[in-house]
């Protein structure tokens, strides 16, 4: 049965919304789509300002429940009536939670977010490098640029490429620390694609390439589709290294550069 009365979206913010269409709801978070098909709902609830969406579940089995927040609560009492009324009274799927299918929006919004803050940074840095080297000019040391340049981008290059290759086993460590643990199991017929459950009952997909049926995963509590793989910490530790490697070099790039112009102000040295 689908639902073909007029039932407006409940509007949340940023573009989220929660809406009837065809045989389905339709729920859009900020960073992910769910289709809820009908027949895998049980009830749908108005709870103040939120519509609990209560999903079908096998018997001694505690039901999913997908959420909408931030409504108005005659919208939300609204919503609910017109839904429960239109769903199908037979024909319905034991495991509604088996039924859920989603698409991410984007990838992880942690990464743009840092991506975003190294090219800041990236930025920031030379236009330093390029002040102190219009300083040291105007102050008559204009020789010193002759290794205040080489230094100074050198010493970024090692900073930023060390922040970089320090970003995944940060991502890992975090995600370990305060993250959700769960076993994904490889998902038959598909090459390196393995499924995990979220809280809400979304079966969700992340690639690997284990040779084994089930690898243990990690997801962020406040947002699920952030996963990552639990790798060995050997590898961890490599990048580690790596990435304390390249900062170490750059920080002492960075120190080079800055005796170099303190002490051509000083006039010590041959600049």
């Amino acid at each position: 049965m689908s639902i073909t009365s007029p039932i407006p979206a409940l509007q949340g913010a940023d573009g989220t919304f929660l809406r009837a269409q065809g045989q389905a709801l339709i729920l859009r978070r900020a960073r992910e789509e769910m289709h809820i098909p009908l027949e895998a709902i049980e009830c749908v609830r108005a709870e103040g300002r939120a519509v609990a969406v209560e999903l079908t579940a096998p018997a001694g089995t505690t039901p999913c429940v997908q959420r909408f927040e931030g409504v108005d609560e005659a919208a939300a009492v609204s919503f609910a009536e017109a839904v429960n009324a239109a769903l199908p009274k037979e024909g319905k799927v034991a495991d509604g939670s088996a039924h859920l299918s989603g698409d991410r929006l984007g990838g992880d919004p942690h990464a743009t977010k840092a991506l975003q803050a190294l090219k800041r940074g990236t930025l920031y840095g030379a236009l330093a490098v390029v002040a102190l080297c219009v300083l040291v000019i105007v102050t008559g040391h204009a020789g010193a640029i002759i290794l205040i340049i080489p230094f100074g981008f050198m010493g970024l290059g090692f900073l930023a490429g060390g922040s970089a290759v320090a970003y995944v086993p940060y991502r890992e460590w975090h995600i370990r620390k305060h993250g959700v643990t769960v076993v994904a199991e490889r998902i038959p017929g598909e090459r390196g694609l393995f499924a995990y459950m979220d809280p809400t009952g979304l079966k969700r997909n992340v690639n690997s390439t284990a040779a084994a049926w089930t690898i243990d995963v990690a997801y962020d509590p406040q947002d699920p589709g952030r996963v990552t793989t639990l790798g060995k910490r050997t590898w961890l530790r490599f990048d580690g290294i790596l990435a304390a490697l390249c900062i170490g070099l750059g920080l002492l790039f960075t120190a080079g550069v800055i005796t170099l112009v303190v002490t051509s102000l000083l006039g010590v040295g041959d600049f």
